[in-house]
């Protein structure tokens, strides 16, 4: 009892911070930070202290060849593409709608694993995708207002995050969520840095409050977040911790709402039901893969 008390918790602590990451990001944004500048700080810094961390309690270990090869191609490539979508979308979209758009992922991720042959899926879960479908469409409102940039980069953040997923599961059953996570943040953090080198984008010449921002978003946002929800999971299981870190874009929506008077329309409202409900199914009755909470 005491374990699922505390599992929960952790979970629902890893929830709420990763839901301020898109408010923090706005934050940053306002101080002048660029995209690419913020994502590199972000995973270096989160880098080394999950590094720390796991080196000061013997956790550290190097995983097989063609295991630490994968896990650099998701981190230089997976987590590097989806971050620059989600953080860029940010700029054009609402807070609220972003968050929204992302968290359909749950639902293609189990339509990926029918694809591939890794899952049947059930009446419940063809009718989880129709509703997640359903709510996407009402989220995104084509017919009220034209679909922006942000929505084609929060929607192919969701797509990458999905692929990520699935090319990583297997990895991820060999080797420890918290462990992956360190090499995975090193190595898109690697990424930033040379896509910042090459491009120029990349200045560190913020005030003191945009390096607040930043650094918030690495301390709270990355390792807090991670580290919460690697602990969590292993109190109360995927598909318990998968259903508490629905508050995750609950959070962000409402802190939106409140900070950035981002106003939702009734059908956009009952659009981000479906896509929360949808993936309530999909937990509930899906295989549940091992991932890690997005970036």
């Amino acid at each position: 009892m005491r374990k699922d008390r505390e599992g929960t918790i952790l979970v629902f602590v890893s929830a709420i911070s990763f839901g301020f990451m898109p408010i923090f990001g706005r934050f940053a944004y306002v101080q002048g930070v660029g995209v690419d500048e913020l994502l590199f700080i972000r995973f270096l810094l989160a880098f080394l202290i999950m590094g720390t961390l796991l080196s000061a309690s013997h956790r550290l270990v190097l995983p097989k060849r063609t295991d630490l090869l994968a896990l650099i191609v998701l981190g230089a490539l997976g987590y590097f593409l989806q971050s620059t979508f989600y953080f860029s979308a940010l700029l054009f979209s609402p807070v609220a709608i972003v968050a929204l758009l992302l968290y359909t992922y749950p639902v293609f991720v189990t339509l990926g694993a029918y694809a591939l042959g890794w899952e049947q899926v059930s009446r419940r879960l063809a009718g989880a995708f129709i509703i997640a479908l359903i709510g996407l469409v009402l989220v995104v409102n084509p017919f009220g207002t034209a679909i922006g940039l942000g929505v084609f980069l929060a929607f192919g953040s969701a797509v990458v995050y999905t692929l990520y997923i699935l090319g990583g599961s297997k990895v991820l059953r060999r080797v420890n969520g918290d462990v992956a996570a360190f090499y995975v943040m090193g190595a898109a953090s690697v990424s930033f840095g040379l896509t910042g080198a090459l491009t120029g984008s990349i200045r560190l010449n913020w005030s003191v409050a945009g390096w607040f921002w930043v650094v918030t978003i690495a301390l709270v946002c990355t390792v807090l977040a991670a580290t919460t929800f690697f602990l969590g999971i292993s109190r109360i299981g995927p598909s318990r911790a998968a259903l508490i870190s629905l508050m995750e874009p609950v959070t962000a929506v409402l802190l939106s709402l409140a900070l950035f008077g981002n106003r939702l329309t009734i059908s956009q409202w009952f659009g981000g039901l479906l896509i929360l409900v949808s993936t309530i199914i999909t937990t509930l009755y899906g295989k549940p893969l091992n991932r890690e909470p997005h970036p």
